[in-house]
This record gives C-alpha cells, sequence and structure tokens, in this order.
C-alpha cells in the first residue's frame, strides 16, 4: 500500500474518505443545500471572502480567476517565482493581457519595494498576478497582504494562485481574488475549483458558461449552483472545514510548519527555497538522483514526486498535507539520505 506525501493528491484521512463514499444527493434538493451551506459559510470563516465552488481543478480556478477579472488588452504584472507562476503568465495571454513579468531569484520572491517602483511605470496597470505557494519549488510568497495593499493603491486588481497554499499557509487578511482547489490543503479529493472573492468580476464580455462567475454568484444566496456541482468532493469538504474549524487555524498552519521544519532538520539535500520562503505544504531539494530516490521511496511504500520543467530530473518534492505524522517524515528522510 502506498502513502501519498506528493503535493496533491494527498494522503486523506480516512474520515473524510467515509464522508465522499456516500450517494450523491440531487442538487436541487433541501439535503443538497443544507450541506452546500454549511461548507460555504465554514469555508469563509476560514479565508476572508466570498467562497464560489464549481467542477473543475486548479488549473480550471485560475483560468477562470483570470478570465473574469482581466479583459483582453489590459496591462498586468506577473511576479515570476516558478512554474505554476509560468502557468498563470499562460493564461493570462490566452486572455490576450499586455503582460509584464517580474522574475525573482530561485527560491526567492519578488520583493513588494521591487514590484511597487515597477508598478509605477505602467500607466494604466489593471490587475497583478500572483502565486501566493509555488507548488514546483516549495517556496511560499507570504508578502501577499502587502502586495494587496500596493494593487489597492495603484487601484489594480490582485489575482492570487494559491491552490497549495491556503489554508495551511495562511491568508488573514481580504485579498480580492484567490483561485484554489479541494484536493490539496483544503483536504478533499480532487473534482473542485474554488474561488474566494472580495470584488465583483470586471469582465466586459460574455464568457463560456461553465467559468461564468456572475451566474455562480447569482444563485448562491438559495444555496444552489447554475450546474451540477461537485457533490460528493462538497462531502468531503464537510468534513476537512469541520476538521480545520475544530483544531483552529492557529494550529492548522502550526501543523504543516512543524512538519515542514522537521523534514528540512532531517534532510540533508540542498533546498530550494531559502530559508524565510520554505513552504509548509511542499518541500523541494535539489538531487543528482530525483527519479531513483521516487523509485526507492515507492517500493519502501511512499510516493513523492519530481521537479517540474527544467528541473523534471534535478529536484524531488515531498508533499507535507493530508493524513502523515513524524513517523512518515523520518521514513522518507532515511530514504532520501541515501542519496545526493
Amino acid at each position: 500500500m502506498i502513502k501519498y506525501m506528493t503535493p496533491g493528491p494527498i494522503q486523506l484521512p480516512n474520515e473524510v474518505l467515509d464522508y465522499i463514499k456516500r450517494q450523491p444527493y440531487f442538487h436541487r434538493s433541501n439535503e443538497f443545500k443544507e450541506i452546500f451551506s454549511s461548507v460555504l459559510e465554514k469555508m469563509e470563516k476560514i479565508v476572508k471572502g466570498n467562497a464560489i465552488i464549481f467542477p473543475g481543478t486548479g488549473t480550471l480556478s485560475i483560468d477562470t480567476m483570470v478570465y473574469n477579472y482581466v479583459n483582453p488588452k489590459e496591462e498586468v504584472i506577473l511576479l515570476d517565482i516558478g512554474e505554476f507562476s509560468k502557468r498563470l503568465g499562460e493564461a493570462l495571454i490566452s486572455r490576450g493581457a499586455r503582460l509584464y513579468v517580474i522574475k525573482s531569484e530561485l527560491g526567492e520572491v519578488v520583493p513588494p519595494d521591487v514590484l511597487q517602483d515597477y508598478a509605477k511605470k505602467i500607466k494604466d496597470l489593471k490587475a497583478i498576478a500572483m502565486v501566493h505557494n509555488e507548488t514546483s519549488l516549495g517556496v511560499a510568497n507570504r508578502y501577499v497582504e502587502k502586495i494587496q495593499e500596493i494593487a489597492k493603491s495603484l487601484d489594480a486588481v490582485l489575482l492570487v494562485d494559491s491552490v497549495s497554499g491556503i489554508p495551511a499557509e495562511r491568508i488573514d487578511k481580504e485579498i480580492d481574488v484567490i483561485a484554489t482547489a479541494s484536493h490539496k490543503a483544503f483536504m478533499s479529493i480532487p473534482g473542485a475549483s474554488i474561488i474566494f472573492y472580495n470584488v465583483k468580476p470586471r469582465n466586459l464580455d460574455k464568457l463560456p458558461l461553465s467559468m461564468d462567475l456572475n451566474k455562480f454568484i447569482n444563485m448562491k444566496n438559495k444555496f444552489e449552483t447554475p450546474y451540477t456541482p461537485p457533490i460528493n468532493v462538497i462531502y468531503g469538504l464537510d468534513y476537512s472545514t469541520s476538521y480545520i474549524l475544530k483544531i483552529g487555524l492557529d494550529r492548522y498552519t502550526e501543523i504543516h510548519k512543524e512538519r515542514s521544519d522537521y523534514l528540512n532538520n532531517l534532510i540533508k539535500l540542498k533546498s530550494i527555497a531559502k530559508d524565510e520562503f520554505k513552504s509548509n505544504t511542499v518541500s523541494a531539494f535539489y538531487t543528482n538522483n530525483a527519479e531513483l530516490i521516487v523509485k526507492r521511496l515507492r517500493e519502501k511504500g511512499y510516493a513523492i514526486a519530481t521537479g517540474m520543467g527544467d528541473l523534471s530530473k534535478k529536484v524531488i518534492r515531498i508533499g507535507l498535507m493530508g493524513d502523515i505524522d513524524f513517523n512518515d517524515i523520518k521514513n522518507v528522510a532515511e530514504v532520501i539520505n541515501e542519496y545526493d
């Protein structure tokens, strides 16, 4: 049996799996509305914003955010800190945005003062786009709230990809728009795109029905969705959000930081992320034996991931979310430390 310490999907607690293994309610029924309203209420206690849940994954969540908040030919700054930042850029280019990219050093993030100085040179800036937790490198950009202040001062909207971040990488203040998904730190199965918004969509054109956030917003007060939602994913979220709130957001964040600190202290390989930017949810390390380490760990009953893009064979990535413990981390580290 394999235990998953991948960046997502994650090793799910049996309680979540038990919640999911049920007959889906008809999504127009009162039974579903009761669960759906409860999940939305709990999610909005975890993240400050109006929650929208719709069928999809992290990628669709990002694309939907981009298409609802950026119009063709609008000027947008992208903070590039890794592979998923580049994917966010691809979505913006697909939308027809005029993209300005500020790239960080590997393992670091773009300092807010650098962004602020750069943004002042753009006459009609409409949006700033960034990744909160870069899954490809294990880098967390904890300047999100400061960047929100900068965006507001420039009358620009801030678009945040936090697919592998919240709620294990906390964001305490209101952010214009955050895109995430169900199958990482929200601890359910894949299948739900999630968006938290504090400003209404600003698209000027007609969007595909599946991506039109206004349709979801217009039906939210009735605890309904315009189309069939990911019902069993929402069952999983019903359990996981209750669990997160029961132990408290502070403790939930601490658990992940403790795991990250423990892993980083054990492993001899060099971390990609600089100390101040090490993620609570994903750790990444340089190695000459990425594929061999992944294979060896699988023989020992653990799944981790290799790197992405140009670093696919030079990096290993370890997920720290879900139903894992310090013994699992120790077992994984012992195998990794056999290699350089």
